[in-house]
């Protein structure tokens, strides 16, 4: 088969896929003998070439996904009817970082984190599949342990666990946050803001986030840094 007809076969799949493609997945449906170093080098070249066009080709979760661009996310997401109010709130962003960051561990653990129950939290993670068992711990009560799982990855638009910020970048990017918050005040030419709002026109609330930057990836991000082009949404459902 020619590359650049193999090349047609990868985009389309890409294009088709709900969810990210693997070098493993294309090997499995294509069964032409076709190594998956190839593949792997296919995908690369068709990310560049992605880069100058309307759409963009996103490494995540140790596959590829077709995406659309954030800045038409808005427009997606209208015509998609997609809900804003389906976003996680601020005790399951907490109770999400701890299992991100130090998973395996238990439902204990978490809460000696928290110093607040979390077991309601942790199935509401669990009904979303954002969090999924990782065996039990050998303790006395062989209590179970949570770790995140690939929809988190997928969720979050991260390529894997190591690309989860360090403290030390957290604290960079607050310092600079701080730094302009205290050029703004000094600015005394600057006409004056409105009050910001934490409610949508529609007058629901947006529950707090953070914000995974462009190339170095924060924990965790806005749900709208990438939409997916494909039929199905990767959205959760409203946490009840």
């Amino acid at each position: 088969m020619e590359r650049e007809e193999l090349k047609s076969i990868v985009e389309n799949i890409l294009l088709a896929s709900d969810q990210p493609v693997t070098p493993d997945d294309l090997q499995s449906t294509l069964m032409n003998g076709t190594e998956k170093s190839e593949l792997q080098s296919l995908l690369k070249e068709l990310q560049e070439e992605y880069q100058s066009r309307n759409l963009k080709i996103e490494e995540i979760a140790g596959g590829y996904q077709l995406c659309t661009r954030p800045e038409y996310s808005e427009w997606v997401r209208k015509f998609l009817k997609l809900d804003k109010t389906t976003k996680l709130s601020q005790p399951s962003l907490d109770t999400l970082s701890i299992i991100a960051y130090k998973q395996p561990l238990t439902k204990q653990e978490v809460e000696e984190i928290r110093g607040v129950d979390c077991g309601g939290v942790i199935r509401t993670l669990l009904d979303k599949k954002i969090v999924g068992p990782a065996g039990r711990k050998k303790v006395p009560g062989r209590p179970i342990m949570y770790r995140t799982t690939r929809k988190f990855l997928e969720y979050f638009g991260l390529k894997d666990l190591v690309d989860l910020p360090t403290l030390e970048d957290l604290q960079e990017e607050l310092s600079g946050d701080l730094e302009n918050n205290a050029q703004e005040e000094m600015d005394f030419n600057t006409p004056p803001v409105q009050n910001a709002s934490l409610e949508d026109e529609d007058g629901d609330e947006d529950p707090p986030q953070l914000v995974v930057p462009e190339k170095k990836s924060s924990f965790p991000n806005n749900e709208e840094d990438a939409v997916s082009s494909s039929s199905s949404s990767h959205d959760l459902d409203s946490e009840v």
